[in-house]
């Protein structure tokens, strides 16, 4: 069966997100006005994936990655071309060469996917089909495909993660006046008119799989050949009914009327607006489940989603410092939930503390929740004393069957409003330390005034919901740029030439230039009010004002504030010695620039 939408009803992160959650397999398409692009899914995972642009081969990411060399890909290229009759792709090409690693091509995979889903992100306009009939990566006998897919299969919420924070890299680096260069000029094809013209492939018949000898591991150059078309008959893509089928599976024991008061439970969170600055907040943060009960993980991970806090689920001891490990790198505090010991999980009690004390031990920071049936008290004081910062109690189906899925509902709403509601300033703070980090290191482009009021604009902006950069007359500020004001605060910086603020009379942004000081917190002054009737009162009453100095005067001035958002978390030390150092590198700046002429003149 295929379901279709439309990409303005549904973003790709949603369906990304939902397929991963329901753990279906297909084909996933997405057609604009850009192009035809698609992800395979198998089980949930990401098994592939067809950038909308030719050029962004998987050899050229191999090659770009240092996995292969470029003789390398060449010859292989030859062997392809000549063998075009067994349809071995590539990457099994050069794995059978000896020429690539498995993990190599693993890598090359995720690159290959990350570039397409962030592509993608960009896309608000298109059709989106996703065909839950085509067969993907079928074993063929006496083959090692078994072992191919277990290689290939990619988690969808890991590769997301990255992708994420790739297209917030990058739209930071746009909004801030830098060039951002095309994935077409980053991977252009390294062998352009060398690829084999043809492979004598034929489209593959409705019926045909898409067997993992065919792909090998990704060999998604040639994927649209392979692909079936979607089945005639389409219908409207529903989150609600794919959630209805899953609970169907899932609470099979229970009656009709409770199955369908457990998915109305999930379809109000669906349904409900996100607050404005809500998902700002969520940001820097993740849930790691450790827990085999298919029904909490689904829910979790579905109520999460609403949330925009991404959930990783294993029952594989394992596997969890990896995910950490994944989170940490992608400056996220993991949330490390523990599901109660019981036969239902095959959890003992020793393997879930001797696991709470590794993290522990290893993750000192990282906070750890443990899920307890009502029994078990001694259970939950020993979590208490591991280190554990909440026992929230979870309902058993053997305890109270009759009430199981209400007092599941109850609970599951519990553990999603303590996950909304976890604050970690630390890890909000590493993020800005990052971000400090970055900025840091652009210092050595600035050469003028304008210039390093951009760099403070855009730090500024990547706390505040909106931002102006004022540079300071003899009487007045004179608006130069803004993010967030004018315009959507993705859309980057735009002229402000319009905003005028008067020094004539005491105010909040004379007492910032007279000290070179910042300023954080509320001002009813009339300075503020005037600016407020050109760009609109914010919510919260609190703004920011960040100096820029420079041989010891106050040239620019950049102004901050939630617009309307709830007010957020404001690093102004972070901003100050960002500040301070622009201020340095603008002074030597100027100062180079003086030598220089001093230097033609002579």
């Amino acid at each position: 069966m295929a379901f279709t939408g439309d990409l303005e009803h549904l973003p790709i992160v949603d369906i990304i997100q939902l397929v991963h959650t329901t753990r279906k397999s297909g084909i996933f398409s997405v057609k604009s006005e850009k192009g035809e692009s698609k992800i395979v899914f198998s089980g949930g995972y990401i098994v592939g994936a067809n950038h909308v642009n030719d050029t962004v081969r998987i050899g050229t990411v191999l090659v770009k990655n240092g996995a292969v060399t470029l003789d390398d890909l060449k010859q292989a290229l030859r062997v392809t071309e000549d063998e075009a009759e067994s349809h071995r792709p590539l990457v099994a090409t050069l794995m059978k060469m000896g020429k690539l690693k498995a993990e190599d091509a693993v890598k090359a995979l995720k690159k290959l996917v990350e570039l397409t889903i962030v592509e993608l992100m960009s896309w608000t306009r298109g059709t989106f089909t996703f065909d839950t009939e085509a067969p993907v990566f079928t074993p063929e006998p006496g083959d090692a495909a078994g072992e191919m897919e277990q290689d290939v299969a990619l988690d969808a919420q890991m590769v997301l993660m990255d992708a994420l924070r790739v297209f917030d890299e990058r739209e930071r680096d746009r909004m801030s006046g830098k060039e951002v260069p095309a994935f077409e000029a980053l991977y252009a094809d390294v062998l352009p008119g060398e690829q084999p013209r043809t492979q004598k492939t034929e489209p593959a018949p409705a019926s045909a799989a898409i067997t993992a000898d065919l792909l090998g591991l990704a060999d998604v150059d040639r994927l649209e050949k392979k692909i079936p078309r979607p089945v005639s008959e389409m219908e409207i893509f529903d989150p609600v009914e794919i959630h209805r089928q899953k609970i169907r599976e899932l609470l099979a024991g229970r009656s009709p009327e409770e199955q369908e008061t457990f998915v109305s439970f999930l379809k109000k969170s669906l349904d409900r607006k996100t607050v404005p600055g809500a998902a700002a907040r969520q940001e820097g943060k993740a849930v790691v489940l450790f827990s085999s009960d298919k029904l909490i993980r689904h829910s979790v991970m579905t109520l999460c989603k609403e949330e925009r806090i991404p959930v990783f689920a294993t029952d594989d001891g394992a596997d969890l410092e990896r995910i950490i490990d994944q989170c940490i790198s992608s400056l996220r505090t993991p949330l490390v939930v523990f599901d109660c010991p019981g036969s239902l999980n095959g959890f003992s009690v020793e393997s879930i503390s001797g696991l709470r004390n590794g993290i522990r031990v290893k993750y000192a920071a990282i906070p750890l929740i443990q899920l307890a049936a009502p029994p078990e008290s001694a259970f939950a004081l020993r979590a208490y004393q591991d280190g554990v910062r909440a026992v929230l109690p979870k309902p058993l189906k053997e305890n109270r069957k009759e009430s199981y899925v209400q007092d599941t509902i109850q609970f599951l709403s519990a553990l999603t409003a303590y996950v909304r509601n976890f604050r970690d300033q630390s890890t909000a703070t590493d993020r800005f330390v990052q971000e400090l980090k970055k900025d840091m290191r652009a210092l050595r482009e600035i050469a003028t005034p304008s210039d390093a009021a951009l760099v403070l604009l855009a730090s500024v902006a990547e706390m505040c919901d909106r931002a102006v950069t004022f540079i300071v007359r003899p009487n007045e500020l004179a608006g130069e740029r803004s993010v967030g004001v004018s315009a959507d605060k993705s859309t980057g910086p735009l002229p402000a030439d319009r905003l005028k603020i008067s020094l004539a009379q005491p105010s909040v942004f004379r007492d910032v230039i007279d000290k070179g000081l910042s300023f954080h917190g509320e001002s009813s002054d009339d300075a503020l009010k005037s600016l407020f009737q050109e760009i609109g009162k914010p919510v919260s009453p609190a703004v920011v004002l960040l100096p820029l100095v420079s041989d010891r005067k106050v040239v620019a001035v950049v102004y901050g504030d939630f617009g309307k958002k709830e007010s957020g978390a404001v690093h102004l030390d972070i901003l100050e010695i960002l500040a301070a150092q622009v201020g340095i590198v603008l002074e030597y700046a100027l100062f180079r620039r003086q030598v220089t002429k001093a230097a033609q003149k002579a």
